[in-house]
């Protein structure tokens, strides 16, 4: 935050009135303008421009929290400290020049025993290090002197000799400084828990519907038969992913079943058997099965690239070794949670897909045979 003093002030104490004049373009900029309540630092930049011609030797900074006004009694503002004496060149000083703090930390001071020559046109900046903010909100005060000799008359160590500030005839150039504390903003963001889940064959919002059999959707001793798979896909900024479950029956046609391929998973290649199963994988590289479960492809096999459909034949290829197994936990996936199908452990988007398959032997009986999955996700937060 900026503060400067606007209209000039010209300071006169009894008889005596200082050698130069007020320093001009002067400033002090505060990285931090809140009240010091935890023991945190400040860098303050202090920046002016000398009213005279002179070689000038010394530079002090006098914070007060009664006015700016040069010779005026100085009182520290509360809990304020300039520091230890660091500080960081800008411009017109540089690092030959000696950094130090008096008055139990009011004061900062800047010398050079050979002394710099400032112009009216020179910038003179540089940043106190290390400050302590005031530990009440309000204003409060910088005095900027400048000083023409080393030592004795004239000099900062001379000024400092004054201690509570009313020195007024020892510095040469000088000005004044209105700066202060306040509470700062608070902002508030809320970012609500998201999860976005989407089950389908062909986008997003449409019934995913699959048939399992041949080209007229009919099951038989040959090979089992895939014709699709459905896509679900998962979005969240759960920090830990998410998790995702399948709930369902096995496929029925009145009281008859086609079994659940159960803790013993068959391969794509089996045939003339009866069994409905499940082979799950992720498209993005995440493993997204339980290990000790016997949904999808937990015990043999790995289900990990596409399923194609070739001339009404479905075909797996290529999925795991030799082929892609299915399987189908009935205990858990007809409870009242489901079965764990997937664990996706980072947050973000992930896309999966879900296969399902189907094979019977020859005295399996006739029918429509149906089953409703449902697949449930939830954020891991």
């Amino acid at each position: 935050m900026l503060f400067m003093l606007i209209t000039p002030l010209f300071f006169f104490h009894g008889t005596t009135l200082a050698a130069g004049g007020q320093v001009t373009s002067r400033l002090i900029q505060m990285s931090d303008d809140t009240t010091n309540t935890s023991g945190g630092t400040a860098s303050y930049l202090v920046s002016f421009s000398p009213y005279s011609t002179k070689t000038i030797y010394g530079v002090i900074v006098d914070f007060c929290n009664t006015d700016p006004i040069p010779g005026d009694v100085c009182t520290a503002p509360t809990g304020f400290s300039a520091g230890s004496g660091g500080f960081t060149a800008v411009s017109g000083v540089s690092g030959s020049w000696t950094g130090a703090t008096a008055n139990t930390g009011r004061t900062f001071e800047l010398t050079l025993a050979g002394g710099a020559a400032w112009t009216p046109s020179t910038v003179v900046s540089f940043a106190i290090t290390g400050a302590v903010n005031p530990t009440l909100a309000g204003t409060f005060y910088a005095r900027i002197f400048t000083f023409s000799a080393f030592s004795g008359a004239g000099s900062a160590a001379q000024w400092l000799t004054t201690t509570n500030g009313s020195d007024n005839t020892n510095y040469w150039d000088y000005g004044g400084i209105a700066l202060a504390i306040t509470q700062p903003i608070i902002v508030t963001s809320k970012v609500q828990e998201q999860i976005s889940f989407c089950v389908y064959i062909t986008s997003c919002g449409t019934q995913a519907v699959i048939n399992l059999g041949d080209a007229h959707d009919v099951l038989s001793t040959s090979a089992p038969f895939v014709d699709n798979t459905t896509t679900y896909s998962l979005t969240t900024n759960a920090s830990h992913g998410a998790v995702v479950y399948m709930k369902g029956p096995t496929l029925t046609s009145g009281s008859n079943t086609i079994p659940a391929a159960g803790a013993t998973p068959f391969l794509y290649n089996t045939t003339g058997t009866d069994f409905f199963g499940v082979c799950s994988y992720n498209t993005s590289g995440e493993v997204p099965t339980v290990a000790t479960d016997y949904v999808g492809t937990s015990n043999g096999g790995a289900c990990s690239a596409t399923v194609t459909d070739t001339g009404g034949t479905a075909v797996l290829t290529s999925l795991g070794t030799p082929y892609a197994t299915f399987g189908f936990n009935t205990t858990n996936t007809t409870s009242t949670y489901g079965d764990l199908l997937a664990t996706l452990v980072n947050p973000g988007a992930t896309l999966n897909q879900v296969a399902l398959g189907a094979g019977v032997n020859f005295t399996q009986p006739s029918g429509v045979y149906t089953s409703t999955i449902q697949l449930i996700a939830t954020g891991t937060y």
